[in-house]
């Protein structure tokens, strides 16, 4: 199995993000909320309060949903209940939400760690060729007008644009392991991730080997109970690559994915010495993120990657999570990529007082639609092609229907 995944942000320049506000828990997020609600202010007062919460645990979407149904206020709160379910995502739950149930022994872990092992290699990277629909949000924190006419000011994360593009799971498998690019990645600037369909597991399961892998805690979900384990991955041994390119038109070049053994091709770029050309930073990463299991089947739910200032020269934070779920095609049920996101955000530098670039970059991407690539051969006989002698149809992998 391919383990190197690669997540690429692309910007124009580094800028600041702004002074941090004071972090605040859910629970403070609901309480101004209902206070705010009380007050009767407008959807949009309200959708402002939620994006300029920095909150210090994790909005769920279950929450979200609750609040969004109590509020009853319109589509702006939903869209800003929606973008901080993804902006704090890689925090942890509040601890009223956590079960309170007694970490499992140490061979019980073991166990559990295992059977997610052999599901990667034995069933997540045997799925079949799949059409899907992937759809990706995109969101940065570009200077925008605040009001019609005014000056643009950076106000934080803000909607940016949507894609939508049918791709087959044998496509990004095979552009990883043929070195192209992801059919993800295009030609358009912004951030782009992509390894969704087992590559990210793969690679974690195979570097955590040379790195550490700890108990963290229980967690429940709509699918039940998940065993939730926390792994780091030393730089000496990751296969997991930031690369930033910087610029008024940065472009990528050579991007190759090579087996875990060899390190991936450089990206062809210029020195930054000229207005036009680009200046490419890139290299193997330490992170560490948290594996969600079902401690029955050994099923992967959820995976995230954090990479830190500590060993990124371009960036002050990369992150990326990808969910998993149950899904229907055929009469049968497969667990497939359902969610992912991506968030990074740029080091501060000397330009930053001046430019009109993002800093910051997150993308969310949902897959759907599932179904099976089918195709139809029809055979002829002599000249009359108007009449078939036989049509059979098959799946990309030749079996037929």
């Amino acid at each position: 199995m391919r383990r190197q995944i690669l997540l690429i942000a692309m910007a124009m320049a580094a800028f600041p993000a702004g002074a941090l506000a004071k972090r605040e828990t859910v629970a403070q997020l609901e309480q101004a909320l209902n206070s705010a609600v009380a007050a009767h202010k407008p959807a949009a007062e309200l959708a402002r309060l939620i994006v300029g919460a920095e909150l210090s645990d994790r909005l769920s979407e279950a929450t979200a949903e609750r609040l969004n149904a109590q509020l009853n206020a319109g589509s702006e709160t939903s869209q800003a209940l929606a973008l901080q379910v993804d902006e704090s995502a890689f925090l942890d739950l509040p601890s009223n939400e956590l079960p309170a149930a007694a970490a499992p022994d140490e061979a019980t872990q073991t166990k559990i760690f295992n059977a997610a092992g052999a599901y990667v290699e034995q069933t997540l990277a045997r799925l079949p060729d799949f059409i899907a629909t992937r759809t990706t949000v995109s969101y940065d924190d570009s200077p925008q007008e605040l009001k019609k006419g005014a000056w643009p000011v950076r106000a934080g994360l803000h909607f940016v644009g949507r894609s939508t593009q049918e791709i087959s799971v044998f496509g990004e498998r095979a552009n990883l392991s043929a070195g192209s690019k992801s059919s993800n990645a295009g030609e358009s600037r912004g951030m782009i991730s992509w390894g969704e369909f087992g590559s990210v597991l793969g690679m974690i399961l195979g570097d955590s080997e040379r790195g550490s892998v700890k108990w963290s805690h229980w967690e429940e979900s709509s699918t039940g109970r998940s065993a939730v384990f926390h792994y780091f991955v030393p730089k000496a041994a990751s296969h997991f690559q930031v690369v930033g390119a910087y610029q008024r038109q940065a472009s990528m070049e050579g991007f190759t994915s090579r087996s875990p053994g060899d390190r991936a091709s450089s990206m062809n770029a210029r020195p930054n010495d000229s207005p036009g050309q680009v200046s490419v930073t890139r290299g193997n990463r330490a992170y560490e993120g948290d594996l969600w299991v079902d401690p029955v089947t050994g099923t992967v739910l959820r995976v995230t990657i954090q990479v830190n200032a500590k060993d990124n020269a371009a960036f002050q934070l990369s992150e990326m999570l990808v969910d998993y779920g149950p899904v229907e095609v055929g009469g049968s049920n497969f667990i497939c990529p359902v969610r992912s996101v991506a968030f990074s955000k740029s080091m501060l530098s000397a330009e930053a007082s001046t430019g009109n670039a993002a800093s910051e970059w997150l993308n969310e991407t949902r897959f759907s639609a599932y179904h099976r690539f089918v195709g139809t051969t029809r055979i002829v006989v002599g000249a009359d092609a108007a009449t078939p002698n036989s049509e059979t149809s098959a799946d990309r992998n030749g079996k037929p229907h």
